[in-house]
């Protein structure tokens, strides 16, 4: 089984999607950082020197290459589930599992210093219009977890489990 996290940026995709495929005992990978070992950059050096155009093919490249796993647990960038196509790519190789936290948990998960390192974060206005227009696409995602903002990673991989087809 493929299991495609999706989210906004500071969701939980990296930090549960490491405890999830601990627990289906396959492989994790984050696209993120498939990405920043693939180009020698980090995201964040990458959108400043390449732009964001430059940083989607390197997304849709990597999702294609986890597409191709037989079993995987793989969070996804922020806006990888909004780009076009790449919905229709994760569903037809898993399932897509949208990790629901409130903009205001995301916002205090993500602090002041996170901010620096996410280039489509650093403004707290344009952030939440970036969400708000990112909502449809998440919305499409197979399976909703709504996340309260007191629960653990453990808790949120523990409710993905119960939602996974038998």
């Amino acid at each position: 089984m493929k299991v495609f996290l999706v989210g906004f940026m500071g969701a939980g995709k990296t930090t549960v999607g490491r405890l999830l495929a601990e627990r289906l005992a396959v492989p994790f990978l984050d696209l993120d950082l498939a990405i920043e070992e693939e180009a020698g950059q980090s995201v964040r050096e990458i959108f400043l020197q390449r732009g964001e155009a430059a940083f989607r093919q390197w997304e849709r490249d990597a999702l294609e290459r986890s597409a191709a796993a037989s079993a995987a647990v793989i969070a996804t960038g922020g806006g990888t589930f909004a780009s076009p196509g790449n919905a229709e790519l994760m569903k037809r190789n898993g399932l897509t599992v949208w990790l629901h936290p409130s903009f205001a948990t995301l916002a205090a998960r993500i602090g002041f210093e996170g901010k620096e390192d996410r280039p489509l974060f650093r403004d707290e206005t344009q952030a939440l219009a970036l969400y708000r227009e990112r909502l449809p696409a998440y919305q499409s995602a197979d399976v909703t977890i709504e996340v309260g903002a007191e629960e653990t990673p453990e808790e949120i991989a523990a409710r993905i489990l119960l939602r996974l087809p038998r």
